[in-house]
């Protein structure tokens, strides 16, 4: 992952937040506990894992690996609202967040089970704020990303889709409850991921790849799911 990425990942970031509060996020007006929303994710991939011993389960680390995205997203957030807190503005924050963004992903911090994350909050926690991200949360988080999709530029290509995925949702009624989740039979961040797999080059080197995974999964969405 290149600085420039790093930094394209907290914009992003922003970007989307700005969706569902404009002012976000130096003066937000969205009461937000991304925290809660990492705990639940960690939740949410411990379910995929099968770690219920006392019952026969079958892992599905897809999905798992998944939910590890999605805490990034939160994560990110997170980071930028604590240093927007501290009186940073935009540009600032965003600058801050990519480094330790950057840091997370060239480092080499070992991870030997997703509970270290919650250790990780409270090591980056303040007597304000006692869980929060910042270094050594994102050591963590990247750690576990980087053992579930091999490299750094993996885990930057798939944000790009789940964000992009994330805004296909809103655009077609996630919220009202009509968009379609089952896009021909299989869940969408399945779809999304071999889509994903299919146009990496031009994703990557396109001049806005944000733009360039929207535009795909929404015309995939609108040809072959709406």
């Amino acid at each position: 992952m290149t600085p420039e990425q790093a930094k394209q990942l907290i914009e992003m970031q922003i970007a989307f937040n700005q969706v569902i509060d404009p002012a976000y996020p130096e003066n937000p007006q969205v009461k937000r506990d991304d925290v809660k929303a990492i705990l639940v994710e960690l939740g949410e991939y411990f379910e995929h894992t099968a770690y219920k011993w006392w019952k026969k389960q079958s892992a599905d680390w897809a999905q798992a690996n998944m939910e590890l995205i999605d805490i990034l997203h939160f994560a990110i957030s997170d980071a930028v609202e604590n240093a927007c807190a501290r009186g940073l503005n935009h540009d600032q924050a965003a600058e801050e967040v990519a480094a330790l963004v950057l840091a997370g992903a060239t480092g080499k911090a070992p991870i030997a089970d997703g509970k270290e994350l919650i250790v990780a909050l409270a090591q980056d926690g303040t007597s304000e704020k006692p869980l929060q991200c910042g270094a050594a949360f994102f050591d963590k988080l990247f750690s576990a990303l980087v053992d579930a999709y091999g490299d750094a530029n993996t885990v930057y290509l798939t944000y790009i889709g789940k964000n992009a995925l994330n805004n296909l949702r809103q655009q077609r009624g996630y919220k009202q409850g009509t968009y379609v989740k089952m896009w021909q039979g299989r869940e969408d961040n399945e779809v999304m991921m071999d889509l994903l797999a299919s146009h990496e080059t031009e994703i990557i080197n396109a001049e806005q790849p944000l733009a360039q995974a929207q535009q795909l999964l929404l015309s995939h969405y609108d040809a072959n799911v709406a």
